[in-house]
């Protein structure tokens, strides 16, 4: 999986999911175009967070936008803390989306992530550089390397890959 604050445009060679944001405090929230544009690849939005904010509102922003791009119901989507750990936040976010009818995952730093519920799975930041799962029993995506050529790099478990991801 490959993911990027900003629309890659031509999918980087080898990926088969793409990542990018709906919402938070990201610097670029893709549009429906930018999404639309990588139809032959499974996609996870991501909702960023990463100082603590209200988790329902964070949930209900997601929601308006998971709608609005078509993202049916049973995806997974992230709510990206990185190095945040607060808890009732996290279950709120997580609250509201499983009420919308989506998972969620928790994605941070392998130092800070596990301090949150892990809510449908963790999606863990352990840049080794090679691609690997970290051995977790709730973990279900891997970020191993950050910054090739403007991607971070992901493994994603093949169960979620198959059922989870929006296509």
């Amino acid at each position: 999986m490959a993911d990027a604050s900003q629309p890659p445009g031509d999918p980087p060679a080898g990926a088969q999911v793409i990542a990018g944001y709906i919402g938070g405090d990201t610097p670029h929230v893709w549009t429906p175009a930018d999404w639309h544009q990588y139809k032959g690849l499974r996609k996870l939005p991501i909702f960023v967070r990463s100082l603590r904010g209200n988790g329902t509102d964070d949930g209900f922003a997601a929601l308006a936008q998971l709608y609005r791009l078509g993202v049916p119901k049973g995806c997974n989507v992230v709510y990206d803390l990185e190095t945040l750990v607060y808890g009732a936040m996290v279950t709120a976010f997580r609250n509201v989306l499983a009420w919308g009818g989506y998972h969620t995952w928790v994605y941070g730093s392998a130092d800070y992530v596990f301090g949150n519920p892990p809510c449908d799975g963790y999606w863990v930041a352990d840049y080794t550089g090679q691609p690997f799962m970290y051995p977790h029993s709730a973990v279900r995506a891997t970020q191993y390397e950050a910054g090739v050529d403007g991607y971070d790099w992901s493994e994603v478990k093949p169960w979620q890959y198959q059922n989870r991801l929006w296509r």
